[in-house]
């Protein structure tokens, strides 16, 4: 079972605000490509005056709350809200995200054109924007109104995320070719969901030690087709019964398709596109299952060639396919693998028998089956919570 703390940096500056702090958190979650949360409270004491250091380090839009596992950081996130209803319960509701969300609040006013770049240098290229609204790919035709001398001061300020490392720069083997126009005011995050869907990029911001190995700070993470570990490094067997306390194998026919139309409107071109036959389809599937049919519209960017309605349209097949299989695993807090040992991306292999999957004729498990991790959520101990860990994975993906 691990040691549950927590404390709270300032974003702008990484100024230690409460070095521990009272929490009772039930849950944090983190994903491939962003969207992870934490829900908890603020445990209150009788005394009000005692509160106040640790109301104030939980300060709404300002406060980077990190979770440490016995010492270890394995989440990092901005306190963005209070869902603070009543004061019977004696604590305060907390809710935070992971750092992504912060770039869907960060617009992009310039028009950006990326001529075949590099595909990492273009996701690093719209985080530093995001905070800088500097680019070298900004192109002349951007309103003056954003490139005011007094606007890009206060950003300066401002937009700085602190104890951010980025990757020295990789080469994803692919490049990247879109537009942002200033005047569909598209959020950065969004232009990142583009790269995700069409550009096979996966990322991820992952709390870590520096150095010293004693700074806390948030690492990013790319990587292209398949962020994350292959399961000769990453060791994870996940056995049911055993270290596994409970799965389901979740699938979902109904919302799953083998086929899938991808479009993308003009948005400042002249042209609309469409993806081609045979991309977007699923021949494997098939070759075996009803043909089942969807579309998917691009979002964001500027489409100024067909290979990347095509790309896109691969990769949204991608996520719908195969009747959308995807086993959710309990993990018990007690023994290994802990949370400190689990990356989003991991390959892990599956060993269940159950009702579900009965034994083979020889004693053998029911099913074995590589995956990928594509999400965490870890519900610390405390109170009268156990500590566990749910996982879930993509057969899709890993099959792919």
């Amino acid at each position: 079972m691990s040691t549950w703390t927590y404390c709270a940096t300032d974003l702008l500056t990484g100024q230690v605000l409460a070095d521990t702090l009272p929490l009772s958190v039930q849950s944090f979650s983190k994903n491939l490509n962003g969207s992870g949360t934490l829900t908890g409270s603020l445990l209150l004491k009788a005394d009000y005056r005692s509160n106040l250091p640790f109301i104030r380090a939980l300060d709404c839009r300002r406060a980077v709350l990190w979770a440490l596992a016995d010492g270890y950081p394995v989440w990092a996130g901005i306190q963005w809200d209070w869902p603070d209803m009543s004061r019977s319960s004696g604590s305060l509701p907390i809710s935070a995200q992971t750092i992504d969300s912060l770039w869907g609040k960060r617009l992009i006013t310039d028009t950006l054109q990326y001529q075949g770049v590099e595909l990492y240098s273009a996701f690093t290229d719209l985080l530093n924007y995001g905070l800088t609204k500097h680019s070298p790919y900004i192109t002349s035709d951007s309103p003056a109104a954003t490139r005011n001398p007094a606007y890009l001061a206060m950003v300066a300020t401002q937009g700085r995320v602190a104890r951010l490392v980025l990757p020295t720069p990789g080469n994803s083997g692919q490049s990247w070719t879109a537009g942002y126009a200033y005047s569909d005011l598209a959020a950065v995050s969004s232009a990142w969901n583009d790269m995700c869907a069409s550009g096979n990029l996966e990322f991820y911001f992952d709390p870590g030690l520096g150095p010293d190995g004693k700074t806390l700070c948030i690492y990013l993470r790319l990587g292209y087709i398949a962020l994350g570990r292959p399961l000769t490094d990453s060791g994870l067997t996940l056995t049911f019964p055993g270290n596994c306390t409970d799965y389901g194998y979740t699938v979902t026919g109904s919302q799953s398709s083998n086929m899938i139309w991808a479009t993308a409107p003009p948005n400042g071109s002249t042209e609309n596109w469409m993806s081609a036959y045979p991309h977007g389809a699923d021949l494997s599937d098939l070759a075996s299952y009803p043909l089942l049919e969807s579309t998917s519209t691009w979002q964001g960017s500027t489409v100024t060639e067909q290979a990347q309605v095509d790309s896109y349209a691969d990769g949204q097949v991608a996520l719908t396919t195969a009747g959308m299989t995807t086993p959710v695993v309990n993990v018990g807090g007690g023994g290994w693998p802990s949370a400190k040992d689990i990356q989003p991306g991991d390959a892990a292999y599956l060993v269940l028998t159950s009702q579900l999957h009965p034994p083979g004729p020889a004693g053998e498990p029911g099913l074995e089956q590589e995956v990928r991790v594509t999400g965490i959520t870890v519900y610390p101990s405390g109170g009268s919570q156990s500590e566990y860990y749910q996982l879930t994975t993509s057969a899709v993906t890993a099959a792919a």
